[in-house]
């Protein structure tokens, strides 16, 4: 499982508070593919965010949910450590 904990302030000005970044169960599925859960809490005012990321392996399985989760995240306020954008 790989596991962020981050301090999020929201862009709409609302109090710091701590959030989960959360990669986990990465398997193989029924049909070739591979998948990896990703899970958002903590950050209200948007809902939390529990789902599943399909790639052709395991690598682009957690590689995309690290890309969905920095789109979904980026526009929304700042995190602390930061999440995005990702040095080289």
């Amino acid at each position: 499982m790989l596991e962020l904990i981050t301090t999020f302030t929201p862009a709409d000005g609302s109090s710091p508070r701590p959030i989960t970044l959360r990669i986990s169960d990465v398997r193989g599925e029924a049909d070739g593919s591979w998948s990896a859960l990703v899970n958002v809490l903590g950050f209200a005012p948007y809902p939390d965010y529990t789902g599943r990321v399909h790639g052709v392996d395991w690598m682009q399985a957690i590689e995309l949910a690290t890309k969905f989760i920095a789109s979904e995240c980026q526009h929304k306020g700042t995190f602390d450590p930061p999440i995005y954008p990702r040095r080289a």
